[in-house]
């Protein structure tokens, strides 16, 4: 009796799955149009999000552009005061170095 049951329950299963409307159709991971459909990254389980990889105004992609001098890194200089050369006890280590860096 309880082996005729199970049959029958796992009949009627069977047939749910094959009968059941094609939902992987619908459901498509890149959506249509990929590269123009680019809501598909606003939401969570998506990394890429658009004003992180724009370039700024007035940044250039090769070595030799001489940037304007408000924007350029000033060279360093040893008479000046900064805080991390200067040698104390906990200043060692990778610790430090993950931390700060």
């Amino acid at each position: 009796m309880i082996r005729k049951i199970i049959c029958v329950a796992f009949a009627f299963a069977i047939a749910g799955f094959v009968l059941s409307p094609d939902l992987s159709s619908r459901a498509q991971a890149a959506g249509r149009g990929q590269p123009t459909d680019w809501q598909r990254f606003y939401y969570y389980p998506y990394v890429y999000y658009p004003h992180n990889f724009q370039r700024l105004p007035g940044s250039f992609n090769h070595l030799y552009y001489r940037y304007p001098p408000e924007k350029r890194i000033p060279v360093y200089n040893k008479s000046w005061y900064n805080y991390y050369p200067s040698k104390r006890p906990y200043h060692m280590g990778h610790h430090f170095i993950l931390d700060v860096f």
